[in-house]
């Protein structure tokens, strides 16, 4: 079985949710696009009509905060970081696995949650994350961080939050990561390279039968030293099937005006996913300040920077660079295989 990946949440910083003024939008630019055409009689047909509008005007990239799940075939789950797309997460497995809902139902489950860092958009959604209230389930927390204990327990603390975690009816545990440590998780030999971000922060690599799945969010490349043929994060992406990066800002946020913020641009993707010859490119951790047209056109100008750039470029390859086959926008409710 292929690994699977499934995002909750791909919005950095805070929630973005949809406005009332943008949901009419949307709407209207449908609308536009049917005039004078003849109307759909089945539903069959209006969704395939809906289908072939813009990203932006048929769906969006949802405003929850990280959260990506990785479907290993096995009977734990995988969940990397518990921004608010946890919640959803949670609410889709509690109607999942009641007794009688499935023929593996189990009372008990192991969920392994794995932290990239501290900050606040990426464990916002735990108070919220149902197995926690259910007896016999158990949560394993990874990171590399020392507070990390103290972190999740502030997510119950009065008077932000009205449960205590002292009531929690599961088992926690708390298991210290490092860098370049190598961990069984699942069924999956998980690497762990710490990376620069304020407080600093951690990625990992999943590799399992020949796939190799790379989660590097919140994480800034600064431009002269990603340059060197030395970089440690090149060996840490090296041929994966699927990198989920963040970029988060333009090129020219990343370098000047948001320099030192901790996160990175499309461009810089492309150029580490180039070297590494990763194989899909997922851009990650979007600017909640972005709306889905303005996405829609980081993923466009991505794509046409990577087939421009290799074209220019592409006698200097040389075999030791290879552009991703495919770049993509990570949005909530995306399912990729390996």
């Amino acid at each position: 079985m292929p690994i699977r990946v499934k995002f909750w949440g791909t919005r950095g910083s805070l929630p973005a949710p949809l406005t009332a003024v943008q949901v009419r939008d949307k709407v209207v630019r449908a609308l536009e696009a049917a005039r004078g055409l003849p109307l759909p009689s089945t539903a069959e047909e209006l969704i395939a009509f809906v289908e072939q509008l813009p990203f932006g005007a048929r769906a969006t990239c949802g405003g929850n905060t990280p959260c990506v799940q990785v479907d290993t075939g096995g009977p734990d789950y995988v969940l990397l970081d518990a921004g608010t797309g946890l919640r959803d997460f949670a609410h889709q497995y509690r109607l999942t696995h009641k007794p009688g809902s499935s023929p593996g139902f189990a009372t008990e489950k192991t969920f392994h949650l794995l932290l990239s860092h501290l900050h606040w958009d990426h464990v916002q959604g735990l108070p919220f994350f149902y197995p926690l209230y259910v007896p016999g389930h158990r949560l394993i927390v990874y990171g590399g961080h020392e507070r990390m204990e103290e972190a999740v327990r502030q997510q119950f603390s009065a008077p932000s939050f009205p449960v205590p975690y002292e009531l929690l009816r599961a088992k926690i545990e708390y298991r210290r990561v490092a860098d370049g440590e190598t961990l069984d998780i699942a069924g999956c030999t998980v690497r762990v390279a710490a990376q620069n971000h304020p407080g600093g922060s951690f990625g990992y690599r999943f590799e399992r039968d020949g796939q190799a799945l790379v989660y590097s969010t919140d994480c800034e490349h600064k431009q002269t030293a990603a340059l060197c043929t030395d970089y440690p994060l090149l060996r840490f992406f090296a041929d994966a099937d699927l990198l989920i990066f963040d970029a988060m800002y333009s090129l020219a946020e990343a370098s000047y005006s948001k320099a030192d913020w901790g996160h990175s641009s499309n461009v810089q993707g492309v150029e580490l996913a180039a070297r590494a010859r990763v194989k899909r490119l997922a851009l990650f951790h979007h600017d909640p300040h972005q709306g889905d047209d303005e996405l829609e056109n980081v993923l466009f100008n991505t794509r046409m920077y990577a087939e421009l750039y290799h074209q220019d470029k592409g006698r200097k390859l040389n075999g030791t660079q290879k552009y991703p086959a495919e770049i993509l926008l990570a949005y909530d409710g995306l399912e990729l295989d390996l």
